[in-house]
């Protein structure tokens, strides 16, 4: 008889127990509630990088197995800035909850975005406007990154339908990325498939890069593939990338490429290849005797200091046996030339051919020097008539 009401407390217990977890739950379903975690969330980052995070629509979060937030049509730009710097149709992050809670490293499990336009004017005018906080630390991503058609844009050029996929991330620890698009420069299209290793996650480290692709314009439909081998080096100014080996394959008139080279990136761009053409493109001007008849390949030494965008020209250095061309022309000009097809036999170039001996239509000349100089601008003819 002892035992009933000890019985008849425990519905009570039960019910004052539900009663606490319900008003638990309506406390963290408050202070959870999709859009007031959004903004919470989003304020803070803001405040912390010195930009202005909006969003449009419903967030979604859940907290099991772990902390999930996923934000849609994200909008990141400059406080008092027209244009965005970044949107993204969706960004989902999730993380466990010891980075919650603030315990050890920042560990992520993942980031994902969705059709996220970069606008990179408004990049770097973000970058030059931050801090230097010294060496960057990068997070540990335990299930990586992936971006879905994505886009970037410039002045004169952009990257449409960009994937990409980080499986995972971790200061130390080798990494690896997949990307595709396309990148579009007036009327010329380079499609592209990619994947970079990298020795260690970070900003100093050995790279391997193996791509391939298709470049197309309005006469050129060409496939492509580089493979290189070298070493990165971001963590200063300025950024130097160092190719220990570069394979280069394409096909006519595109040439071949194997060498070396190294570019570096600051105020300037500078750029160094030396290596060697295996064999001359059959849509390049036939060569004379004994150059056509050779079969050594071409070494080759190109060489460019100027602006970024490389409207300056480029020095370069052809050598088969005795026979040497010394050169400069511009890029733009060059890819002209290209796309013409056979319209000019001679590529725009200036500068000076020296062979021991040639042979021109049946005769053979010996110590050749000839100079390719810039076509002059015709003039009409004088009072006179001569010209």
């Amino acid at each position: 008889m002892t035992d009933a009401p000890r019985k008849r407390r425990w519905p009570k217990v039960l019910a004052v127990l539900a009663a606490l977890a319900l008003l638990a739950a309506w406390w963290v379903d408050r202070q959870l509630e999709p859009v007031r975690l959004a903004n919470t969330v989003l304020s803070a980052v803001g405040k912390s990088q010195g930009l202005e995070l909006s969003f449009s629509g419903t967030p979604d979060y859940s907290l099991r197995p772990e902390p999930r937030l996923r934000i849609p049509n994200l909008v990141a730009r400059q406080p008092g800035a027209a244009a965005p710097m970044l949107t993204a149709r969706e960004v989902e992050v999730s993380l466990p909850w010891a980075t919650v809670w603030g315990d050890g490293p920042v560990v992520i499990t993942r980031i994902a975005l969705q059709s996220p336009a970069l606008d990179m004017a408004a990049l770097n005018d973000w970058l030059d406007g931050r801090p230097d906080s010294g060496e960057t630390e990068l997070p540990t991503l335990t299930d990586g990154v992936s971006i879905r058609d994505g886009r970037l844009t410039a002045r004169d050029w952009r990257v449409e339908s960009l994937s990409l996929a980080l499986p995972k991330l971790a200061p130390g620890q080798p990494a690896s990325i997949d990307a595709s698009g396309r990148f579009l420069q007036a009327t010329r299209e380079i499609s592209f498939a990619a994947q970079l290793e990298a020795g260690t996650a970070g900003l100093d480290t050995a790279l391997r890069l193996n791509s391939a692709g298709q470049l197309r314009d309005e006469t050129l439909d060409l496939p492509w593939s580089l493979a290189l081998d070298g070493r990165l080096e971001a963590s200063g100014e300025p950024l130097r990338l160092i190719a220990e080996r570069i394979e280069w394959k394409a096909r006519s008139p595109l040439p071949d490429f194997s060498g070396a080279g190294e570019l570096t990136s600051g105020d300037s761009l500078a750029l160094e290849l030396q290596g060697e053409l295996p064999n001359w493109p059959e849509a390049w001007p036939t060569l004379p005797e004994p150059m056509v008849s050779s079969q050594a390949p071409l070494a080759l030494t190109l060489g460019y200091t100027g602006a970024s965008d490389l409207t300056g020209p480029l020095q370069l250095l052809l050598r088969r046996d005795e026979t040497t061309l010394e050169a400069g022309f511009a890029p733009s000009e060059l890819m002209a030339w290209l796309d013409a097809g056979e319209a000019n036999p001679l590529p725009p170039l200036v500068g000076e051919l020296r062979t021991p001996s040639m042979v021109v239509e049946g005769v053979e000349l010996e110590g050749v020097r000839i100079r390719i100089e810039e076509e002059p601008l015709s003039t009409d003819a004088g009072p006179s008539g001569e010209p």
